[in-house]
Parts: C-alpha cells; sequence; structure tokens
C-alpha cells in the first residue's frame, strides 16, 4: 500500500499534532516582545502552504478576532500598510520571493514585522534588519508544516489580546487531532476509514470542491491544493454562497461529459438555514447532470476542532489518492521547475 510513498510522506500526517503540542514552546524561544498599542490591523504574507495557514487562521478566528487580517499572496503591499499595521512575513523556506519582496515594502511602511520560516533569506534579513523572528523546525513538505506555521501565530495573537476565547492550553485539541489521525491510518485502524475510501471514488475523476463560508471558506482550496501537489492531479474548488451567483451556472455546459466530474461538498451541520437551503438546492441542479455528489461533514464541537477535522481528512484522502495514481506525495517537479526558472531572472 505504502510503496509509492518513497519520501515517507505518511510520517508527516501521523505526527500533525506534535506541530501543535510544540507552538506555544516555539514561540516563547523567540522571545517576542508585546506588541504597540497602536497595531490596529493584521497583514499575513504568504504563498502556497504558509499562506493557507493565514487562511485557515483567519476562518477559524472568524468570530473571535478583534481587529482585522488580510492575507496577501503578491510581491506588493496594500496602500493602507503603515506604523500601525502588524505584517507577519510567512515563509517555510524562508526564501519565498513573493514574501521577501512584500516583507521589504512593509518596511519602507514603517509596519511592526514579524517573520516566521525553518531559516532561508527570510531568516537572514530578519537579523540583519532587527526583526522579530519565529523559527519553526525544517525537513517537512511546506503544506505538511501547517501547525507550525498556524499555532505560533495563533499564540502571539491571542497573548497580545487580538483573540477573544483564546485558548493557551491546547491539550484537548491535542487528543481530539490525535484521535481524528488515528482514524484516518490504514491499516492500523479497523473497518471503514472515510480517507481511503473517498480517494477510491476520486480516483479517475476531476474534483470539486465546496465548502461554506465563513469558518470552512478556505476547506475547499486546502484539499484542491492538496490533490495539486501530493497526487498531481486537477481538481477544483469554490466557497458557498457565492458560487450560487456564477458557477452554478456552469453546469450547464455542453460538449463535455460531466460524469468526468465528482463533486464532493465539505459541510459543517450548524449552518445558518439560508445556508444549509443553498447547499440542498446546489445538490439538485447539480445532480440533474448525472454528477457524483458526495456529502462530507466536519467532526468536533468547536470551530477550530472543525476546521482541522477537515484539513486532517482532505490531507489524507490527497495522501491516499497519490498511492492511487502512483505519486510520490512529496515530489514537486513542477514547482522546483518553476523556482529554477525564476531564480535566472
Amino acid at each position: 500500500m505504502y510503496s509509492n510513498d518513497k519520501s515517507g510522506f505518511r510520517k508527516f500526517l501521523l505526527g500533525f499534532h506534535e506541530q501543535i503540542s510544540e507552538s506555544a514552546a516555539i514561540l516563547k524561544k523567540s522571545g517576542i516582545a508585546a506588541f504597540p498599542k497602536s497595531i490596529n490591523n493584521v497583514i499575513y504574507l504568504g504563498m502556497g502552504g504558509s499562506g493557507i495557514a493565514g487562511e485557515l487562521l483567519n476562518d477559524a478566528l472568524y468570530d473571535d478576532l478583534q481587529i482585522p487580517l488580510r492575507v496577501i499572496s503578491s510581491y506588493q503591499i496594500p496602500g493602507y500598510c503603515n506604523s500601525k499595521s502588524l505584517v507577519i512575513a510567512s515563509s517555510y523556506s524562508g526564501n519565498t520571493e513573493e514574501v521577501i519582496s512584500a516583507v521589504q515594502f512593509a518596511e519602507e511602511k514603517k509596519a511592526h514585522i514579524i517573520t516566521i520560516s525553518s531559516g532561508g533569506e527570510l531568516q537572514k534579513l530578519a537579523k540583519k534588519k532587527k526583526w522579530e523572528h519565529i523559527s519553526i523546525p525544517e525537513g517537512y513538505p511546506p503544506r505538511q508544516a501547517l501547525g507550525y506555521l498556524f499555532f505560533p501565530i495563533y499564540h502571539l495573537l491571542g497573548q497580545n489580546g487580538f483573540i477573544n476565547n483564546y485558548d493557551s492550553d491546547l491539550s484537548d485539541l491535542v487528543m481530539f487531532v490525535k484521535k481524528i489521525i488515528r482514524m484516518n491510518d490504514y491499516p492500523n485502524v479497523e473497518g471503514h476509514v472515510l480517507s481511503k475510501e473517498l480517494a477510491h471514488k476520486i480516483q479517475g475523476k476531476i474534483p470539486i470542491f465546496y465548502s461554506t463560508a465563513p469558518y470552512l471558506r478556505t476547506i475547499a482550496r486546502r484539499w484542491q491544493n492538496q490533490v495539486h501537489e501530493s497526487a498531481k492531479s486537477m481538481a477544483f474548488s469554490n466557497i458557498l454562497p457565492e458560487m450560487n451567483h456564477n458557477e452554478i451556472l456552469g453546469w450547464e455546459m455542453e460538449g463535455i461529459p460531466l460524469n468526468n466530474f465528482i463533486v464532493i461538498f465539505l459541510e459543517n451541520e450548524n449552518l445558518l438555514p439560508r445556508i444549509q437551503k443553498r447547499i440542498e438546492l446546489s445538490k439538485k441542479i447539480i445532480n440533474r447532470y448525472l454528477v457524483d455528489v458526495v456529502d462530507i461533514y466536519t467532526s468536533g464541537t468547536k470551530t477550530l476542532e472543525k476546521v482541522l477535522s477537515m484539513v486532517i481528512l482532505g490531507d489524507w484522502v490527497s495522501y491516499y489518492l497519490a498511492l492511487d495514481y502512483k505519486k510520490d506525495p512529496v515530489e514537486i517537479e513542477n514547482v522546483n521547475y518553476l523556482k529554477s526558472e525564476m531564480a535566472k531572472m
């Protein structure tokens, strides 16, 4: 079963809870001082796996964040960035050129800057510029270092009073995450393994993932990205209710066999009634075109548990799909090619 996992990707899935456990100590080791009281917005710089950590943070804290947080995936910084902005420059490798470019624009705007990486040019730049830096462990595919990128920032914002209901003790969350991981670790779990079965159902088709705003807004894109990177396969995603205003019309498409697609709704059981109705109507429309539709629901009771349950499930689905397609989940040949060609400029 694991013969195509030449790089040992499975160990990253099994150890995700450890990233949560270590996060508070990682932040403490950085020695970051309290923020200036004048901070009134957060600008999170990140691409790929580093960027999606910021997006998921925004979703999970939707009800509790006390100041705006915006994720920027660009070479440039928005015009409102100023001395009252907290800029978090996140790059797992520390070599993401878009992040390095944008953080230097933020310096010109006199923003309060914090960097987070496992090393690289960003760490060197932070040392040179005397920016505060969070150093995280190296040796992970960036997308599987999500806990190291997410939770030190969670603690950072919480300890500075920017999160209502901040929980400094995440031991219950760690136990919850360990349980979800165990449920997906075939063949070491008996019976039904949802992620493995869903991967087999997706195999040979192009999945379209739909999730709901605001708490699961980024989940569909996380699943899409994981299928791209781990399984080296096409996938698409969108968000409800937004897709009801545009993409739902795309199902009228002619000339392409729609049975090549499979639609997966990533849902939260406690939705606003009008969003629940939109999901039901969307499924009804899609079913007209004889497309397979699958419902997947979150686990847990708290928003952070629900978000992470979906992250973990999606990561395992993409892993099993990679094995089905005989792809090494760690390999990212096309991304490396693009980086090497860009480095020649």
